[in-house]
């Protein structure tokens, strides 16, 4: 799978009851794609799992079901039984497929169990809104740009705020700082940067910034968190889809 495509979103924070987890939120270039996993606990595997759109805070539209319809216009499903996740992808994105999204689960006639999702599709420069990373560990992070960026020089950089972020890796020069390096495919549109040996002090607040003009920029935020200990299932089955 084109790894744009993907996003390399599967490392994000999860939210849900541990029923049925997910990403909390994510940016979304305009015009792309993103794949959004979904897990769920073993007593749901021959349940129906479904994709759909919040209406007004308290209802849902279903757009995609693994019985049926598995595809509909741009967004299709699939689930893997094996690894307790279905997941849905949604293409050619636009601003109006902003939005809450619920991943649910049938467990009986007119009852569900659910997990919401935040979609922002925006302009410009997109990445995930968070990665959770094990201590000793590495990590890739996507960061996706529009097309008439294809020139302009990447950076990434640290810091809670856009005005006081500090530079560390940057495309023109310093691509590689340390354990931190930076690569950029234009053909793709989307440059990466990789940390490696990550340690508790690595957690914060980072950016992917491209220089526009002379002081002037468009970046987007991710925080990234350094955790002690082993992963957990779900979070090993998500970098191994982000490898993909």
């Amino acid at each position: 799978m084109d790894p744009l495509m993907l996003l390399f979103l599967l490392i994000a924070g999860l939210t849900g009851a541990d029923s049925v987890s997910s990403v909390g939120s994510m940016s979304v270039q305009s015009g792309g794609s993103v794949t959004i996993p979904c897990f769920y606990e073993d007593s749901y595997k021959t349940r129906v799992k479904y994709w759909c759109r919040e209406s007004d805070g308290s209802s849902c539209s279903p757009i995609v079901r693994t019985d049926s319809p598995q595809r509909k216009d741009g967004v299709s499903i699939r689930d893997n039984l094996t690894k307790q996740v279905f997941t849905v992808t949604m293409n050619n994105l636009t601003a109006g497929d902003s939005g809450y999204y619920w991943c649910g689960v049938e467990i009986s006639r007119g009852s569900a169990v659910v997990a919401w999702v935040y979609l922002s599709v925006t302009q410009g420069v997109s990445t995930v809104s968070r990665a959770t990373v094990q201590s000793g560990g590495s990590v890739t992070i996507p960061c996706p740009y529009d097309d008439k960026y294809k020139t302009s020089v990447k950076y990434w950089c640290r810091g809670s705020d856009w005005s006081s972020c500090s530079p560390i890796v940057r495309t023109d020069s310093s691509q590689k700082k340390d354990e931190v390096s930076i690569s950029d495919d234009s053909k793709k549109q989307v440059f990466n940067v990789t940390m490696n040996n990550l340690t508790a002090g690595d957690s914060g607040y980072y950016w992917c910034g491209v220089d526009t003009s002379r002081g002037s920029a468009v970046g987007t935020r991710v925080y990234l968190s350094v955790t002690e200990g082993k992963m957990s299932v779900r979070q090993t089955v998500a970098n191994e889809m982000l490898s993909m």
